[in-house]
């Protein structure tokens, strides 16, 4: 990339050459900072002049800041180009700066510093620091501290010095990259090139943004920035005479002991937290500056760099010579009054700012084991900065909570997750527009559950507005169907937990009911008229369509999505298969509330604990309806292709299935088993579903039949059995006649599949179930002698297969 001459361009360097000739009979080269007053006034008029006026509030556009990028690049690579004493026939082929960098004249580093100073360039300054290796930044830190020193020494100096320090702790601005950052990578580049013979400099290392800590031709105190920092500010105490910069020198010194010696990992506060302190920033800074994303973005980088571990570890530097540097400052300056608040009734940054920083060592050192005398100290510091606490509304607090989030700043999903919490501020309608403008912000399910929660609330009061809490019903359902498959089914199954019936837990306005009915009502239309008939074959497009239509409305009221999915499959000719797919799709709806399925005790018994909400549906659907056969049918298939295992994610290859055996044994046949001498039962269907509940494979032992009360359901099957063979004698009244040879042959397939499987598990365990044994022994001999023989696995090694007495008889009869 070549660096274009342009007007600006121009302008720049004829400002350098004016500045050079007010220099004579000296030059650039060897100009003193109190020269600067004299000759640099053409360079910062002609900076001003190519930036252009600041935004409102002060600050720099987005050309400005790209051209004291670029202004501060050239310089700098000027001086560096000179140290390195560059050949101009390599130069001008490998630097993309050389026709800018070229038309300037030879200067030294007093020019790069108080260009940097006088153009509020210090970030600039800071950033392009980052870029080099960390033996060069102690160099360059030990000249700029040097320089601030020298004479003409004034407070301004040190306020600049304390920018720099503070950008540094602070960090790269990932929120300005690229154009910018483009510059800053060419910076480093050339860098790279220029002092290519040293090892530790290679172009990869100087892009890095941890900083290498190799050392060069440095001794280790040049290395330890914390060292020099701390030092050249001692050595600067004379020349503070400001509150203000009395507590801006502090805090930055104490957020720099705190954050390179006394924490090890970032501080991660609470997102509530985070928005107090961004709103008492924004309010001690607001005579100045307007609230504005820029001014957030800083505030949040001034917690993050006060919070995390500094990048720059110190090598030579202790903590207790540290804090005693800090704490004599402290007393030098109270002796000389200026630790005194000039108006207490005024909060100011940066007493707010030294305040936050001395609570935080205090409570580390606190912690720490060995004694430090050094706290009293900082105790009296605290006390003497009893300032009034910031206000902190909860307008101001929505007002940068949406700025926070329509300009994705730091954290902004955390934000956004408090923001849809929060139902005082709900009731405005900024707050309804951030959240329209702004859904992107909240597609994660923890902001959608809040937000569902807040929506909730607002719908259940008496005076809600029907208008509004429809169209945050659409936005919600908006926000949530742009959630992949994945985070709509942990929302389905987290408002599961809120309320089986979502938004409709509690009676809201019947214009909002109807709304959602004609949602409903249109959603399964769709689905039945576009792919959901008897002869369709579905496509993946139109399974993901239905499955999207369906989680939608599922997530507004789960129960009456379920309710419409069960009667779609059981009356709508050839739907269950392709309702069954959808909820295969959306394990978010598997109801779990009704209690987990537990083991039975040792006499097989098992009380019939909650039912899913599907099965409920299912229940309340069918009811007492009298089915036609095809209908029976279609529900039967429905309830098998639900217990059927099926692949959830094909690249983790997890199969689950929707409704477990056990769930559907103990909600739709126990029952109606258990009740035997209804004629309104219809005994066959409880007996094929049984059937198709005992063919799905099975986990290893223990088998899920254990959890359905398998041996009072081996003596009710017995039963059925026995009334069915007996057909010489008169059934009981109220007795079920098995009539079809089917359901017969059904009834013994059954009872045999279902014997074994217990007898399986009698013979892993016997002494669990020795007592259930005997009791079912006991009940069967009541019963047709023939039954035992359909339950010789049950009994295996504890039974003999006996004949009654009665049936050998026969042998004693005369041949006759």
């Amino acid at each position: 990339m070549t660096l274009i001459m342009s007007k600006d361009s121009a302008i720049l360097q004829g400002a350098f050459l004016q500045a050079e000739k007010l220099c004579l009979p000296s030059s650039l080269s060897s100009i003193h900072k109190v020269d600067w007053i004299r000759v640099g006034s053409p360079i910062e008029l002609a900076v001003r002049e190519i930036c252009g006026p600041d935004e409102p509030g002060g600050r720099p556009n987005f050309q400005a800041l790209s051209w004291k990028k670029r202004i501060v690049c050239v310089v700098w690579l000027k001086l560096l180009s000179r140290e390195a004493q560059e050949d101009v026939e390599k130069a001008w082929r490998e630097n993309p700066f050389f026709s800018l960098q070229n038309g300037l004249p030879e200067m030294n580093h007093v020019v790069l510093l108080e260009l940097v100073k006088s153009t509020a360039a210090a970030r600039i300054f800071a950033h392009f620091l980052l870029h080099l290796p960390q033996p060069r930044i102690g160099a360059e830190l030990a000249r700029l501290a040097e320089h601030v020193r020298s004479d003409p020494a004034r407070e301004e100096d040190v306020r600049f010095f304390l920018e720099v320090w503070w950008e540094l702790w602070k960090g790269r601005d990932e929120l300005n990259a690229g154009n910018e950052e483009t510059i800053e990578a060419m910076f480093a580049n050339q860098f790279a090139r220029l002092f290519s013979g040293c090892p530790s400099l290679t172009p990869h290392a100087a892009k890095r943004l941890k900083l290498d800590s190799v050392d060069m031709t440095a001794s280790s105190a040049n290395t330890d920035i914390l060292h020099i920092f701390l030092h050249a500010l001692k050595d600067m105490t004379d020349l503070v005479s400001s509150t203000d910069v009395c507590f801006q020198s502090l805090s930055i010194s104490l957020d720099a002991l705190y954050t390179s010696f006394l924490i090890k990992e970032e501080v991660v506060l609470p997102v509530i937290e985070k928005l107090d302190y961004l709103c008492e920033v924004i309010y001690c800074r607001g005579e100045n500056e307007t609230l504005s994303p820029e001014l957030i973005q800083d505030a949040q980088r001034d917690l993050w760099a006060s919070l995390s571990p500094s990048q720059f570890k110190p090598s030579r530097m202790k903590v207790f010579e540290a804090l005693k540097i800090i704490t004599d400052l402290t007393q030098l300056w109270k002796d000389k009054g200026l630790l005194t608040v000039s108006s207490p009734l005024i909060p100011r940054y940066s007493g707010f700012h030294l305040q936050r920083s001395v609570q935080r060592v205090l409570t580390a050192l606190d912690e720490s084991p060995e004694a430090v005398t050094e706290k009293n100290t900082l105790r009296d510091l605290l006390k003497s900065l009893d300032l009034p606490a910031p206000e902190n509304t909860p307008e101001l607090q929505a007002q940068v909570t949406a700025i926070i989030i329509t300009h994705l700043l730091q954290d902004y999903e955390s934000f956004a997750e408090l923001f849809a919490g929060q139902t005082s501020w709900a009731r405005s309608e900024s707050w309804v527009n951030c959240l329209e403008k702004n859904q992107a912000a909240f597609c994660h399910h923890r902001a959608l559950l809040s937000l569902s929660t807040t929506l909730m609330s607002l719908v259940h009061t008496e005076s809600s507005d029907v208008s509004r809490c429809r169209k945050l019903m659409k936005i919600t359902a908006d926000i949530f169907s742009a959630l992949s498959l994945e985070d709509k089914n942990q929302a389905l199954a987290a408002m599961l937990v809120l309320s089986s019936r979502g938004f409709f837990s509690r009676p809201v306005p019947s214009a909002v009911t109807e709304g959602f009915d004609q949602e409903l009502n249109m959603a399964f239309n769709c689905i039945i008229q576009g792919g959901g008939g008897a002869s369709a074959v579905v496509s993946q497009g139109n399974l993901t369509t239905a499955v999207s239509l369906v989680a939608r409305v599922a997530f507004q009221n789960p129960e009456a999505a379920l309710k419409s999915c069960c009667h779609s499959a059981v009356f709508n000719k050839g739907a269950f298969s392709l309702m069954a797919k959808i909820l295969h799709q959306l394990p978010g709806l598997q109801d779990q509330r009704g209690g987990k399925e537990g083991e039975p005790k040792n006499d097989g018994f098992i009380s019939l604990s909650g039912r899913s909400l599907l099965c409920r549906c299912l229940q309340e659907t069918v009811g007492n309806k009298s089915m036609s056969a095809s209908e029976k049918e279609q529900l039967l298939r429905f309830l098998g292709l639900l217990m059927t295992s099926h692949v959830i994610k094909e690249e983790e290859e997890k199969k689950q299935s929707f409704l477990t055996p056990q769930k559907v044994v103990n909600t739709f046949v126990l029952p109606n088993l258990s009740a035997v001498g209804d004629d309104s039962l219809d005994i066959e269907f409880s007996l094929q579903l049984l059937h198709a509940a005992l063919s799905v494979e099975a986990a290893p032992s223990p088998h899920w039949v254990l959890g359905c009360s398998p041996f009072p359901l081996l003596f009710v099957l017995a039963q059925l059995y026995s009334q069915a063979y007996r057909c010489w004698e008169e059934p009981p009244e109220g007795a079920i006649r098995l009539r079809s040879m089917d359901t017969k042959e059904l009834l013994v397939s059954v009872l045999t599949i279902l014997g074994e499987v217990v007898g399986a598990e009698v013979e892993a365990n016997p002494s669990r179930w020795s007592r259930a044994l005997f009791w079912l022994h006991n009940k069967t001999e009541e019963l047709d002698w023939t039954v035992q023989f359909h339950l010789k696995a049950v009994w295996g090694q504890h039974f003999k297969n006996e004949v009654p007495s009665s049936m050998l008889e026969v042998c004693d009869l005369p041949e006759q």
